[in-house]
Order: structure tokens, then C-alpha cells, then sequence
């Protein structure tokens, strides 16, 4: 049984997946085959550059020489792309196994048969882990193919590193709206608290590199634990914010297993 609701999610995820991973994949690739061009022009791009203000040249990951190839990632993959690309797909799974489908009734049927509800919401939960591995690897990996085809190739094991990275901020937005989901039934409710709390993150980010005096708020944000930039330029695994990741992911979808044993689905 267990068996055949792992495959029935994959088969019910497939489509958002497939074309999610497209685009990032497309979007990744695109870049990456600019990066050549970018690389001719560095000085004038370098130029240009000492035209901002540092500040306002940090919120944006342009931390260092654009064409440094963690600041190139952070500006054009890690600051634009995935957050959306892994908000989207968190989102959408992760309020699907259990608001939408106690809306449309779904989740009775398939509570019907000898399966518990915890076992359920785990199925689900794994699933979304799984198309947050594709999401990540499909995007760093159209990175590294592309880099590699028109010249100067990105390093593949750092990217690598970032790629999990992106992973694990995927994960802890899913597990994030997988809670809300079960606290409110509600798909609307959680998927917007969640798009709140993530513009809300990137705003007090923004602040922290602004205005020195408080950059402690950066603490409060989970984009401050996802630097993708630093992972490819120093080679270092920054096993502190993947813990942060980590605990939030376990903790969020733990309590979402909880809630969902006793939630009356009814309600």
C-alpha cells in the first residue's frame, strides 16, 4: 500500500515538477552561457559596479566582481531564480497532500484504505523531498553542462555543494507550509503566510546589509543561511546553516505529522 501511494504522489507531482525543472534548467542554462561574454568585460563590468553603493550592491548578492563565479551564481541563480522556482514548488506540494486535497475530499478516500494517516502525510512529505532534490540538481547541473560547453566551466563539485544548499532552503519552505497547511486546511491561508514570511525574510536581509547597526536581523532570515556565493568561491561546506535547515525542515514536518494525527479533516 505504502508502495503504491509513494508512486500515486510521484505520478500526481510529475507535471509541475517536469516543467519546473525545465525552467530552471533552461533559466540556469542561459545563464551560464553568458557568463563567457561577462568574463570578457569584466573590467567594465567591475567599473560599473563601483558606480552603487556597496550596500545596495550586497542586497542583491553582487558581493565581490560579478564574474567571481559564487558572486555570478548568488546574483543570477541564487537571488532570483530558486527562491521563487523552490517557494512555487514548496508551496504547491506541500498545501496539495493536505489542504487541497481535504477540500476536495481526497484525502477521505485514500484514508479509507489500510493506511494511517501519519504514514499519509510521510508519503507526501517524501515526495516533496524528492522533487526538491530534482528541482536543485536539474538547475546546478544545467549550470556545469552549459559552463563546460562554452568555455570556461563552472567547478562542479562546489556547485554541487551549492546545489544542496538550494536543497535544503527548498526543503525548509516545505516543510514550513506542510505545518501551516495542517494547522489552518487552508491552501490560500498557508500558501500566502508562507510567500509573506519569505518576502518578510528577504526584506530584513536587505535591511542587516543596509544599515549596520542592525545586522542582527539577518539571524531572522533564512536567506542569510542560503550563500550559495561563498559555498563556490571558498569550497567550504557551511554545515551550521545546513543544520539551520535541517532542524527547521525535521521540526516543521514532524509537528505537520503530529497535527495531522489528531486534525479533524472535517473541520
Amino acid at each position: 500500500m505504502t508502495g503504491s501511494l509513494i508512486r500515486l504522489e510521484i505520478r500526481r507531482s510529475r507535471m509541475l515538477v517536469g516543467w519546473l525543472a525545465i525552467i530552471c534548467a533552461a533559466y540556469a542554462g542561459v545563464i551560464a552561457a553568458m557568463y563567457p561574454t561577462m568574463l570578457a568585460n569584466s573590467a567594465m563590468l567591475d567599473e560599473y559596479m563601483k558606480v552603487w553603493p556597496k550596500e545596495m550592491l550586497a542586497v542583491f548578492g553582487m558581493e565581490g566582481s560579478i564574474t567571481d563565479p559564487g558572486t555570478f551564481f548568488d546574483t543570477y541563480v541564487g537571488g532570483m531564480l530558486w527562491p521563487v522556482a523552490a517557494a512555487i514548488g514548496g508551496i504547491l506540494l506541500a498545501t496539495r497532500s493536505t489542504a487541497a486535497d481535504v477540500d476536495r475530499g481526497w484525502t477521505e478516500l485514500s484514508l479509507a484504505a489500510p493506511i494511517s494517516r501519519s504514514r499519509y502525510l510521510v508519503v507526501a512529505i517524501a515526495n516533496q523531498v524528492l522533487a526538491m532534490a530534482v528541482l536543485a540538481a536539474s538547475t546546478v547541473a544545467a549550470m556545469v553542462v552549459v559552463g563546460a560547453l562554452v568555455g570556461p566551466g563552472f567547478d562542479a563539485p562546489r556547485y554541487a555543494v551549492a546545489g544542496v544548499g538550494a536543497f535544503a532552503f527548498g526543503c525548509a519552505i516545505a516543510a514550513v507550509t506542510t505545518l501551516l497547511g495542517t494547522l489552518t486546511l487552508s491552501r490560500g491561508i498557508a500558501g500566502g503566510a508562507v510567500a509573506g514570511i519569505l518576502l518578510a525574510m528577504y526584506l530584513l536581509e536587505a535591511v542587516a546589509k543596509i544599515e549596520p547597526n542592525l545586522d542582527w536581523v539577518a539571524g531572522l532570515s533564512a536567506f542569510e543561511y542560503f550563500d550559495a556565493g561563498a559555498i563556490i568561491d571558498s569550497g567550504v561546506v557551511p554545515w551550521s546553516d545546513l543544520g539551520v535547515f535541517a532542524a527547521v525542515s525535521m521540526a516543521g514536518w514532524a509537528l505537520a505529522v503530529l497535527v495531522f494525527r489528531r486534525r479533524d479533516i472535517l473541520a
